[in-house]
């Protein structure tokens, strides 16, 4: 118990789910939480249930589909905390099916919400953690980020494209202490 004390830390996708679980961990081990997710509602249960505890948790609606939302998301961050020191890009969903059967809304969803929504978390998170000397940024991935199967094309496909972009992000933050990894569960 401890572990995060006085870490900031976002969490999207954070209202429920794996998301809600890694955030009320972290609740648990001291860092401050920012819940975030489309449904401000459930972000603020989850926030509840951390100060309900003694945590610190903020709740703020997010759709990271919406570069605008996300930037403001890390700028109110900033302004009320100081720093980001983790950023768990956690929301996505699974959609799609056979690739010959999937529309194009289905796969511009799953790959709007999964790879751009990382993307823009990502990129705002890594600013503000290069200026303030690092941090930590942690992607939720799949183990289908790693492999496919008939019926996940689209799926596998953002998964893979979460696989490339922490790959070149690791890269390109170890100059500035930021340390990014992926996450690959499988079927939860």
């Amino acid at each position: 118990m401890g572990k995060l004390i006085g870490r900031v830390t976002i969490v999207t996708g954070s209202s429920s789910g794996i998301g809600k679980a890694i955030a009320l961990r972290f609740g648990e081990e001291g860092a401050t939480v920012i819940v975030t997710a489309r449904r401000l509602g459930l972000c603020q249960a989850t926030a509840d249930q951390i100060t309900s505890k003694g945590g610190v948790a903020w709740a703020i609606q997010t759709d990271v589909t919406d570069e605008q939302q996300v930037e403001r998301l890390f700028a109110e961050t900033v302004a009320r905390y100081g720093r980001v020191d983790i950023l768990v890009n956690n929301a996505g969903l699974f959609g799609g099916g056979r690739v010959a059967e999937t529309s194009t809304r289905e796969f511009d969803e799953v790959m709007s919400v999964n790879l751009r929504g990382t993307f823009f978390c990502c990129r705002a998170g890594f600013r503000v953690m290069r200026q303030q000397g690092g941090g930590v940024v942690l992607n939720m991935s799949s183990v289908a980020g790693v492999q496919a199967w008939a019926g996940t094309g689209v799926y596998s496909a953002s998964k893979h494209g979460i696989m490339a972009l922490t790959k070149a992000l690791a890269d390109e933050g170890r100059p500035y202490n930021i340390k990014v990894s992926a996450i690959c569960p499988a079927g939860v």
